[in-house]
């Protein structure tokens, strides 16, 4: 069956929105412990003492002090929550099983690790609602790029960052919800697989313009709901009410912005789950794949890339990203390159790796399925005829 338009599936990763002012995630912890340290609700319930705690910890624990940062915080904030012996009513489906068997030396209190988390959720939303709001560059190259790409295919966007700069680039974006200009609006669970064939962007961790309802008794239990302000999203961005149950008896504090290195617990808030089926499904029809500024740390994506990219004739994937003096092939492997060769199959460096050919600045794999670009998002984005050329290059996707 012949299809009338090719899908492209664009995945954004947290540097694609450097280059528009969100801080980059360093400079973020430095905002967010700022924060934490001059408020005196969360002194007064020791999240400060929590948050110092926790970072000191890190710093001797870890080979490379420097690189501590507020998502390893707030992952070891939860994951000490998880510890706190439950009340002695509790029933055993609300005991955690591994709290008998570990003990808790931080001396950090269930109020302020709450209060730490809380806090945490408030800065970024703040943060990243006042940086879009005033872009440190114009979004007009991207509303080109996603232009371009609407004419002659169905672009899909996933983004694991909570800003909005690809919907000031392109408002027409499908969300899941129906902006229709009401100050909150639900997920729209009865339309969304109807919409499979409209230019869409979907957001895989939450965003400043979701949270939970100011009218819960209205709609379901604590969905996440859509604010086109997203100063009334910041309102309900703290729920009081239960946290979601685990399967090991402990409970996760409901957060619309989902942060922290374990996130599948988090990920279970409707409508979250429907965006990553409707992820695995796009990232298999994809006819092209554009991953931008992701640093490949979620282990969740990275699968299902994997088993887009693992087949016989997969679709080529552009991958975009930033590197100081350009991505070298023959460079000592990290974390971010060996996740590029074996998940996403980008077999450009390693040894007996054919050497990549060149188109412009591209590096191009020697089996014309992959192609890296080195020089940014935004140089990305006013290059269209290297853009052109490179995926002229690449071969298509197969049967």
């Amino acid at each position: 069956m012949s299809k009338a338009k090719e899908r492209a599936l664009i995945i954004l990763g947290a540097g694609a929105s450097i280059e528009y002012g969100i801080p980059a995630t360093i400079k973020f912890t430095d905002i967010i412990e700022g924060a934490v340290m001059s408020d005196p609700w969360v002194q007064s319930q020791k999240g400060d003492v929590a948050f110092k705690t926790i970072k000191r910890r890190l710093k001797r624990y870890l080979h490379n002090p420097g690189i501590v940062h507020f998502e390893q915080i707030y992952h070891c904030a939860h994951e000490l929550i998880y510890l706190q012996r439950p009340n002695a009513g509790a029933v055993d489906e609300f005991r955690p099983i591994l709290v008998p068997f570990l003990k808790d030396t931080s001396k950090t209190t269930n109020d302020g690790l709450r209060a730490l988390v809380s806090k945490m959720t408030e800065v970024i939303y703040d943060e990243v609602a006042a940086r879009s709001a005033a872009p440190a560059c114009p979004v007009h190259s991207f509303k080109a790029f996603l232009t371009g790409l609407e004419a002659a295919s169905i672009p899909r966007l996933y983004t694991t960052n909570y800003d909005d700069f690809a919907l000031q680039a392109l408002p027409t974006l499908y969300t899941g919800y129906d902006r229709k200009g009401a100050r909150e609006t639900v997920f729209d669970v009865d339309g969304f697989w109807d919409r499979w064939s409209d230019p869409s962007l979907f957001y895989l961790h939450g965003s400043v313009h979701m949270s939970y309802s100011h009218h819960p008794a209205a709609g379901p239990f604590a969905d996440l709901v859509w604010f086109d302000d997203p100063k009334e999203a910041r309102k309900s961005a703290n729920f009081f009410g239960s946290d979601l149950r685990r399967m090991d008896g402990s409970g996760v504090l409901r957060t619309p912005i989902v942060t922290g290195l374990d996130k599948l617990s988090r990920l279970q808030q409707r409508p979250l789950p429907y965006f990553y089926a409707a992820l695995t499904r796009d990232v298999m029809e994809a006819d092209v794949i554009y991953v931008v500024g992701a640093g490949l740390g979620d282990l969740h994506l990275n699968t299902l890339l994997a088993e887009a990219r693992s087949r016989p004739n997969p679709a080529p994937l552009l991958f975009v990203d930033w590197w100081n003096g350009g991505f070298d092939p023959h460079a000592p492997p990290d974390r971010k390159s060996i996740e590029m060769f074996h998940a996403l199959r980008i077999h450009i460096g390693g040894s007996g790796v054919p050497p990549p050919a060149t188109v412009g600045d591209w590096l191009v794999s020697s089996d014309k399925t992959a192609a890296i670009w080195s020089g940014g998002f935004q140089h990305f984005l006013q290059e269209t005829s290297q853009h052109d050329a490179v995926r002229k290059a690449l071969n298509p996707r197969g049967p």
